[in-house]
């Protein structure tokens, strides 16, 4: 059975891991479809723009969509709302799922080793030597390759570890707003349970002073 982390990162709140990824998926939205407008729009290469046009269009309104539920998503976290923090998780799983199916089509199904066309075309006319450095430059981008996927697998299931143990704790109560909040005139009712009592009630030294019947 799945159990909700109690910190994030060996140290840190759960709140604020939550907030932690909220901020850096939205950077990540942010510069998707800014790649998309510099490449679509300013004829400006960037990150993608070995996408088709018809892809950037497809991720960057996918990204669109993301920006406000963020943002939702950072307003339930400071109020303590699970609705919108169950949403951005709900947001969170599909694009893990999207990131997923990407990684898996550019290692397994698409070989790693056709990203350095390029600098592998210009080994192919050199000697034998070169040839087999070429074998080993793309072998050994196929491990890192490997190894780059499974660990943005990891980070990303992990991400949504958290932001569900935030949801589970809401839930529960234990990160979720307290009773007194929900109190009309919160403060005044604090001030009077804090005044300090008069009459016989009060403390020894006061209690010389006080008019008793």
């Amino acid at each position: 059975m799945l159990y909700p982390l109690s910190m994030f990162c060996c140290g840190c709140s759960v709140p604020i891991g939550v907030g932690i990824i909220l901020v850096c998926h939205l950077v990540a939205c942010c510069f998707y479809v800014a790649s998309a407008c510099s490449n679509l729009i300013f004829h400006v290469p960037l990150f993608t723009s070995a996408w088709s046009g018809q892809m950037q269009l497809l991720y960057t309104a996918f990204s669109l969509v993301g920006i406000p539920t963020i943002f939702v998503a950072m307003w339930g976290l400071i109020m303590r709302v699970e609705a919108n923090i169950r949403l951005y998780l709900f947001y969170l799983a599909f694009s893990v799922f999207v990131d997923m199916m990407a990684m898996v089509f550019y290692t397994l199904v698409r070989d790693p080793c056709d990203t350095l066309a390029g600098i592998l075309l210009s080994m192919k006319q050199g000697s034998g030597s070169a040839r087999s450095g070429e074998a080993f430059m793309c072998g050994t981008f196929r491990i890192v390759s490997y190894l780059s996927v499974s660990a943005m697998v990891l980070v990303e299931v992990y991400c949504i570890w958290v932001v569900w143990s935030l949801c589970e704790d809401v839930h529960s109560g234990k990160n979720g707003p307290e009773l007194s909040e929900l109190m009309p005139s919160k403060n005044a009712v604090v001030q009077k349970v804090k005044r300090v009592p008069e009459g016989p009630y009060d403390d020894i030294a006061g209690f010389a002073h006080s008019k008793v019947p």
